[in-house]
């Protein structure tokens, strides 16, 4: 009975990654695949501003930020983007 019972216990410690890396898998999926929606789904805020600091040599410099969509755009698909894996 003790051969069996440490048996068992054996090839539980052995089947119990085959059995739940797959569970765990498809529920990290569904997760991220829950959240990528989120994230599309929200606006994002837009504040375009300028801003001046004068340089000791009396000129000024200006820093601009205005969003650009098509750039926003693209690296949100590269970073939702499942390169170089595809496990679909």
């Amino acid at each position: 009975m003790t051969d069996l019972l440490a048996l068992l216990i054996i090839f539980g410690g052995i089947a119990f990654p085959f059995i739940a890396m797959p569970l765990l898998w498809r529920r990290m999926k569904r997760v991220r695949d829950a959240s990528y929606r989120k994230a599309k789904e929200k606006e994002r805020p837009h504040t375009a501003w300028e801003e001046s600091a004068p340089r000791p040599d009396g000129l000024a410099t200006t820093r601009r930020h205005d969003p650009n969509e098509d750039l926003i755009d693209l690296g949100d698909r590269a970073r939702h983007s499942r390169w170089p894996l595809s496990n679909e």
